[in-house]
């Protein structure tokens, strides 16, 4: 099982975020919550494995500004850890 840890990040167009390292106890309504305190949200989605609809451990988020993505990158994130 996986354990809670930091939350990896990769930077994208359009304020679209890579969230890596998610617990797979995390939602996405944990996931969106957590975000939005840092700016508004358009879409929050964890992966999940098509066969058992477990999470895969990753997911998005989608900022409605990319200059907010862009901050929220520049930090470390500890979600349900």
């Amino acid at each position: 099982m996986k354990t809670p840890g930091k939350t990896h990040m990769m930077e994208s167009d359009h304020g679209k975020l890579f969230i890596g390292g998610i617990s797979w106890d995390t939602n996405e309504e944990r996931l969106r919550d957590y975000f939005s305190s840092f700016g508004d949200i358009v879409e929050a989605v964890i992966m999940k494995d098509r066969a058992t609809g477990r999470a895969r451990g990753f997911g998005f988020i989608v900022f409605t500004y990319p200059a907010t993505a862009e901050i929220v990158a520049m930090e470390k994130h500890m979600i349900d850890g």
